[in-house]
C-alpha cells in the first residue's frame, strides 16, 4: 500500500531550506555555539512518552536550530501514519544524524515507506566534511619536512 503522505522530509527540506543551509555553514565553520543551537533537552521532554522501555531517547547534544524543527515536524508527522511507533534512539553519529525507531511489537518499523523517509532524513541532516584544521595542517607540515 503506497503512503499518501510520503515525501515528509522532501517537504520539510524545502520549507528549511534556508535556515538548513545557514545551519550548514555554521557546522563547516563553528565561530561560537550560540543563538543558532538549542539542546536536546526539548526534544527529550517534548517525545519522552515516545520512548521506549529500556531505550536511550535523544543523544544529540547542541543541535542547530533548524536540525530541531525538522526532527520535531517529522515525529509528528510519524504520530500521524504509526500512531504505536517508539523511539528507540536519536543520535550523532560520524557526520550525520542516526535515528533508530521502532513499534511497540517490531524492533523496526515495518513499513518500508516510513524507513525510506527515515533514510532521507538522516541523509538530510549531516554535518559537512571536516576540512583542513590548522593543528592537521601543523602535523602534516612537521611530518613532510626534513630531519636534521
Amino acid at each position: 500500500m503506497k503512503n499518501k503522505r510520503a515525501g515528509i522530509v522532501d517537504r520539510l527540506a524545502k520549507k528549511y531550506k534556508d535556515q538548513l543551509a545557514h545551519a550548514q555553514k555554521e557546522l563547516k565553520a563553528p565561530t561560537e555555539r550560540g543563538a543558532g543551537y538549542e539542546s536536546d533537552v526539548w526534544l527529550f521532554q517534548k517525545w519522552a512518552y515516545r520512548v521506549g522501555k529500556g531505550w536511550y531517547g535523544f543523544s544529540l547534544g547542541s543541535i542547530p536550530r533548524a536540525w530541531m524543527n525538522v526532527l520535531h515536524e517529522f515525529l509528528e508527522w510519524m504520530e500521524t501514519q504509526r500512531p504505536d511507533f517508539e523511539i528507540h534512539q536519536v543520535k550523532l553519529k560520524g557526520r550525520g544524524l542516526r535515528m533508530y525507531l521502532g513499534t511497540k511489537t517490531d524492533f523496526v518499523i515495518p513499513d518500508e515507506d516510513i524507513r525510506l523517509e527515515v533514510f532521507k532524513l538522516e541523509k538530510l541532516l549531516r554535518r559537512p566534511e571536516i576540512t583542513e584544521t590548522p593543528v592537521r595542517t601543523l602535523r602534516k607540515k612537521r611530518k613532510d619536512s626534513p630531519k636534521p
